[in-house]
């Protein structure tokens, strides 16, 4: 998941010493989304249908929810190269990175630089090529109307634009959650994604192109519906819950740390495309295709591949790896709920000790158990 542009709840805190990359190292590396894109060459047969006949113009292209730019770097370098044999090598691009003010930038434009070496920058080995930040959440209008050319979000859009509707015995409402927590969350996920697109609306040109990927629900075999990472967010939600049994933390601040972030099925992001009358609909914006796909957990498979190849079945090094990774989203959640009479050092010694013990619960679980299949929709949009 990408850094969260949540605006009412306070800003997402990205985890990590800033400009040290630890999103991209932990997390980006842990799942290729960005292949499942170009296995199918959808985005990119798409991108070169954007109308773009002033060749002496800017070409304009935005990563949305970018975090460090990690996870989008393989993507933006494939667009870009492709875009250029389209159109001729002599183009000029701007690149629009878009994240909220609080985020790491400064990792960003370390990794884009080339001072952070993975994955490979694009931007010292292709020419004309300019890269830019708005420190503007994606709930507001980021950049000039009738600007862009192309609009990539990649797994961000599951973050609400603020504070989740209050679930008093959970941190987040899954798909069986009871007692109408669950629809409300999806009603707020539903508003914040018209909301979405209706801003992307205004920034895209006439026939411009808008990519979404995000994390969504889905069904199992036996038809049970499951939400993106439900195995991790469980045990989140355990041990975040004993420590409010214990007394270490509060009932507010359990309350105060429920997610603020929603997977979204695909019917709920056709919905606003499926309605001739809604507002979506009336700006222009016209799906052109939905799709749900399944991408391997880069963690279990490794963790598989070493206890079938060499016969060792290091669950401790899998647990260490799945948290780190994991924290990177979800650090910021607890962090900033717990209440502010306690010291920036007596939170940070309670989110320790519950990540350390997160870690300790996963250790003790088989991997072939407790993975979390990472399932996401792929969304592409024009503007008619």
């Amino acid at each position: 998941m990408a850094a969260g542009n949540i605006c009412d709840n306070g800003a997402h805190l990205p985890y990590g010493e800033a400009g040290m990359g630890n999103y991209g190292a932990n997390l980006a590396t842990t799942w290729d989304r960005c292949s499942v894109l170009f296995e199918t060459n959808d985005f990119l047969k798409l991108a070169k249908n954007v109308p773009f006949p002033d060749k002496t113009s800017i070409y304009s292209i935005g990563d949305y929810g970018t975090a460090d730019g990690a996870a989008s770097m393989a993507i933006m370098k494939k667009l870009i190269e492709s875009l250029k044999e389209h159109h001729g090598p002599n183009v000029q691009f701007q690149i629009i990175y878009e994240d909220q003010e609080a985020n790491d930038f400064n990792s960003l434009f370390r990794r884009l630089s080339g001072l952070i070496p993975e994955p490979p920058t694009y931007l010292q080995h292709i020419e004309n090529v300019f890269a830019f930040a708005s420190g503007t959440h994606f709930y507001k209008q980021c950049v000039p109307a009738d600007s862009m050319h192309i609009i990539y979000s990649g797994v961000a859009v599951q973050w609400l634009s603020g504070k989740p509707p209050v679930n008093k015995d959970d941190i987040f409402s899954f798909p069986n959650t009871g007692d109408g927590a669950r629809y409300m969350l999806e009603k707020q996920a539903s508003e914040d994604w018209e909301t979405f697109l209706i801003l992307r609306s205004r920034e895209l040109r006439k026939g411009g192109l808008l990519v979404v990927s995000t994390t969504t629900n889905y069904t199992t075999s036996s038809g049970e519906v499951k939400c993106a990472g439900e195995n991790f967010l469980s045990i989140l939600n355990t041990v975040w819950k004993s420590f409010h049994d214990s007394g270490k933390i509060s009932q507010h601040e359990l309350m105060n740390t429920n997610m603020a972030l929603c997977d979204k099925s695909l019917t709920l992001l056709k919905a606003p495309f499926d309605d001739p009358d809604s507002k979506v609909s009336k700006s222009s914006l016209r799906l052109l295709s939905a799709k749900q796909v399944f991408v391997p957990c880069k963690m279990y498979m490794e963790w598989r591949k070493r206890k079938e190849e060499e016969g060792v079945d290091d669950r401790v090094e899998f647990a260490r790896r799945y948290v780190s990774a994991n924290r990177c989203w979800s650090n910021s959640t607890f962090l900033t709920g717990l209440s502010g009479t306690r010291s920036k050092d007596e939170k940070e010694l309670i989110v320790n000790e519950f990540y350390a013990q997160v870690e300790e619960v996963i250790q003790n679980r088989n991997p072939e158990d407790f993975k979390d299949d990472n399932v996401f929709c792929y969304v592409f949009i024009i503007k008619d």
